[in-house]
């Protein structure tokens, strides 16, 4: 479905690679957690895969296959086709994200009017239906609200509602739930697990909490400092990891159940 070979990405202003040669693959319906530190090159990894780099900015080398189409190398006409039709991206902060002037419905239904012949009509409906995907309560209402207008959670749910309202193969969620409470933010990691068991849609879950992948993901590959340092599934990661930076990052979870877990599994 999606595979990374040896991607290399090296900003100007930089002096280390921000991806230093990764390796990743991404299969049919699967959800892959990408964990790690701010810095690590988490966002870099998604930036590539959804053609968002600033390329003049930066030198990069390596390939990115979605379905069998080059993503890295291809020219700025065909990433713009691919991108929201092929990916879609949810980013942390929604309240940055949105566009403050336009109706929330509006951007649901922006992708459709850019990818598909749909009439105005025919977007409206297909969006209030994303958003009802998305469990947003009276979504013909919310269409016509302004995002002030939605708690942060709400506003997060709509961008969910945005990234699959053309039903793309993959779905970029990165930090999606660390600007919400805990209780809006488990909210969040059911809906996507929900959408992705229905839909079958493939998704990148990017966090530097493991803790939070633990409850989403299938698979984990661990990244640090532009590499990644190892991969599982998530029960291997989480309760047998073999890399020290790995341990590092369980041993971060401030919780009684982690110290059990580790305990269970053999973390010192």
């Amino acid at each position: 479905m999606l595979e990374i070979r040896d991607l290399h990405v090296k900003f100007h202003n930089r002096d280390r690679e921000a991806v230093a040669g990764i390796d990743l693959t991404i299969e049919d319906g699967e959800i892959l957690g990408l964990v790690g530190e701010s810095g690590s090159g988490k966002t870099v990894t998604a930036m590539s895969i959804a053609g968002l780099l600033p390329r003049k900015q930066c030198d990069y080398r390596g390939d990115i296959f979605l379905n069998g189409e080059d993503l890295l190398h291809a020219d700025r006409k065909l990433l713009r086709k691919i991108h929201g039709k092929e990916i879609g991206v949810v980013f942390q902060d929604p309240m940055s994200a949105m566009d403050p002037l336009m109706k929330v419905g509006e951007q649901v239904a922006e992708v459709l009017r850019i990818h598909t012949d749909l009439d105005a009509a025919a977007r409206r409906e297909r969006a209030i239906r994303a958003m009802a995907q998305v469990e947003l309560q009276e979504p013909e209402k919310l269409y016509d609200k302004y995002p002030h207008e939605l708690s942060g959670g709400m506003q997060q749910r709509a961008m969910i509602a945005s990234a699959i309202v053309i039903e793309p193969a993959l779905l970029l969620l990165d930090e999606p739930t660390t600007a919400l409470d805990v209780t809006i933010q488990a909210q969040i990691l059911k809906l996507l697990k929900r959408l992705n068991q229905e839909s079958g849609i493939s998704m990148l879950f990017i966090s530097h909490n493991l803790n939070v992948v633990r409850k989403l993901c299938a698979r984990v590959a661990v990244m640090q400092k532009g590499k990644i340092v190892e991969t599982g599934t998530t029960e291997q990661v989480f309760y047998h990891p073999e890399h020290p930076y790995t341990k590092h990052l369980i041993e971060a979870i401030p919780t009684r159940e982690l110290a059990r877990a580790m305990k269970a599994g053999g973390v010192k």
